[in-house]
């Protein structure tokens, strides 16, 4: 009896011992909110700074205590809880952890107005600007930024999480904060629209810690490379498997690093695969790209200077994602200025890796650099850099080599790849040398020698300055425009691109089918240049169309207003049908010898159509 008893009570305490370690388990995969959103802080507004306040050991008894989000000035503040009028204000929060060691990093979740100084118990974690003395930038608190911190000043018990808020100036009408920390092993999930919009994280992996991607990067008819970033050290792995089909596969980096790139081998042509990071959850999807010179329906969308991370990104976003539907995207165009406003590694965590998911980890992307990708390594002055344009090279993986695609390029700052009978040409109009005769000028040439009519129904090109507009900026007055226009067009013109598309500027603008014109918008002659000076919608002017026996024309679009607007600076363009200071980004549609392009307004609305068909 007493040893049936003794038997039945070890059995509960193992099953007890069990049970309390799988939740234990279970917590550390679970996300881990150290400071939850709408918490308590305590606040220091009198604008004297009080000796050791961003350590533990500080007393903040008799300063204030309000539920952020904290500040003045801004009408969502229901009551307005710091002095105005000051240009530091001081802020402390306290919390508790378990075990320090379960937690490799942390992530600092932000929206402030102008600039702050943050302490994990008297460490210095990070600051957003120098606050040397020199002069501050303003900033405005519109959404939610991501930061990355080390964990190594974290404490088992209590811990103290101090806060210096700066004032761009004493007489700054508004000042704000709200932030809550979570541990750098969170997970979450993929959220929903409306979560995206209230600048919700887009997700972190648990077991290893997973802050950036995956997303996929240099994709071809049997290989794609899939990125990500861990907050540690780990062996990435990437276990993939064919979407109809039970064999499986994997394949696994040879050492431990933070960022991780895998190229998976010998895929098949045009296939639909299954893929996860080994460790995590979510499952994601890839294709691979169709076979070459083949006809295969293909979506494109196409975004430019969209790098602000603004709830204006996330509108356009979220207007294509609901046209798009269930219809995949096929491929993705970014037109530079990807990253604002200095191109910095964390503002392209803020403008792309925390807002466009799940479109990240299911289609490849395809950028051009930008004026202010180039920002930040001029201030950097890395030399392994030659002050191009890091840490856009560093992020994104561009087929140099002729991987999907075209001629070599032997550089990441312009290439060119195909999908089916479409040929896409990436031009650098910022880093690159621009002169004819120069090395991306003697690239294009070898490139479009090898596209023929027989091989090919489409070409597209991009770069960032576009060859004329009079949005934001004038091409009448800029350098690089020049260059693009008087260089590149006609060459791209003579061996029959069909579109182009750039940025920079801050409108939409879209002309007419046209040809030869390379000179100030002053020359421009209807009579010479326009091949079809009508609308081009087939309820309108009737579609464009690309005969056999006339000349052939090539359609440009300005299409910077993908994150921010701007005034027209000049009159419109006179070949321009269209020209919008409106939020947009531009879907196109390839059918065939049928091109239809869609281009969608930040509450989905139409905001101008055409159709190019070939004889």
């Amino acid at each position: 009896m007493f040893m049936e008893l003794s038997l039945k009570i070890i059995i509960v305490v193992a099953i007890l011992s069990g049970f309390l370690s799988i939740t234990q388990a279970h917590e550390i995969r679970q996300p881990t909110g150290l400071i939850a959103p709408n918490s308590d802080w305590k606040y220091d507004d009198d604008g004297e700074v009080d000796a050791g306040w961003e350590t533990p050991e500080f007393n903040d008894e008799v300063w204030g205590t309000a539920q952020s989000l904290l500040g003045y000035g801004e009408h969502y503040l229901t009551k307005p809880h710091l002095e105005k009028g000051r240009l530091d204000y001081y802020l402390r929060h306290q919390f508790k952890v378990k075990d320090r060691t379960a937690i490799p990093s942390l992530i600092l979740r932000a929206r402030y107005d102008d600039a702050f100084v943050v302490y994990l118990n008297g460490t210095e974690l990070t600051r957003t600007q120098p606050l040397d003395g020199s002069a501050l930038r303003a900033h405005e608190a519109k959404q939610f930024e991501t930061f990355e911190l080390p964990a190594t000043a974290l404490r088992n018990g209590v811990n103290t999480l101090a806060v210096r808020l700066v004032n761009a100036k004493s007489s700054s009408s508004d000042i704000v904060w709200d932030a809550n920390l979570l541990a750098g092993d969170a997970i979450g999930t993929d959220p929903k629209p409306s979560a995206v919009k209230q600048g919700a994280k887009a997700e972190f992996a648990a077991t290893h810690g997973i802050i950036r991607g995956p997303y996929l990067q240099n994709a071809s008819e049997s290989a794609i490379t899939i990125r990500w970033r861990t907050s540690s050290p780990t062996r990435g792995r990437v276990d993939y498997w064919p979407s109809e089909g039970d064999e499986r596969f994997f394949a696994q980096e040879p050492v431990p690093t933070t960022e991780h790139s895998v190229r998976l081998n010998g895929l098949g042509l045009g296939s639909t695969y299954r893929y996860k990071i080994a460790g995590t959850n979510p499952t994601y999807q890839f294709s691979t790209l169709p076979a070459a010179h083949v006809a295969a329906s293909t979506r494109i969308w196409i975004i430019g200077d969209s790098g602000t991370g603004n709830d204006n990104a996330r509108a356009v976003y979220q207007a294509y994602r609901e046209f798009t539907g269930e219809r995949p995207t096929d491929v993705w165009l970014m037109l530079g200025d990807n990253a604002y406003t200095d191109g910095t590694d964390q503002q392209f965590q803020n403008a792309v890796f925390n807002l466009y998911n799940p479109l990240l980890h299911n289609t490849c992307l395809w950028p051009t650099v930008g004026n202010h990708e180039t920002v930040w390594s001029r201030k950097d002055n890395n030399p392994l850099t030659q002050n191009q344009a890091d840490p856009y090279l560093a992020i994104f993986d561009m087929p140099s080599e002729g991987e999907a695609g075209g001629v070599p390029s032997g550089s990441e700052l312009y290439y060119s790849f195909d999908y089916g009978r479409t040929h896409f040409i990436c031009l650098d109009s910022q880093v690159s040398d621009r002169s004819q005769g120069g090395a991306m000028h003697r690239w294009l040439k070898s490139d479009l020698e090898q596209v023929s009519e027989e091989d090919y129904d489409w070409v597209i090109a991009y770069w960032h300055h576009p060859p004329d507009t009079h949005g934001t900026h004038n091409s009448d007055k800029e350098r690089q425009h020049f260059d693009m226009r008087e260089n590149f067009l006609p060459m791209l013109e003579a061996h029959g691109v069909d579109l182009t598309f750039g940025g920079h500027s801050h409108t939409y603008e879209r002309s007419i089918l046209m040809n030869g014109h390379y000179g100030t918008s002053d020359t421009y002659d209807a009579a010479v240049h326009a091949v079809d000076a009508g609308d081009g919608r087939p309820e309108g002017d009737g579609s464009y169309r690309q005969g056999a026996h006339q000349t052939h024309g090539t359609i440009h679009t300005v299409a910077g207003s993908s994150s921010k607007i701007g005034p027209f600076r000049a009159e419109h363009l006179p070949f321009m049908v269209e020209n919008l200071s409106a939020l947009a980004s531009v879907v196109v549609d390839v059918e065939g010898r049928a091109l239809h392009v869609t281009t969608l307004g930040s509450q989905g609305e139409t905001l101008d159509s055409y159709t190019l068909l070939k004889d």
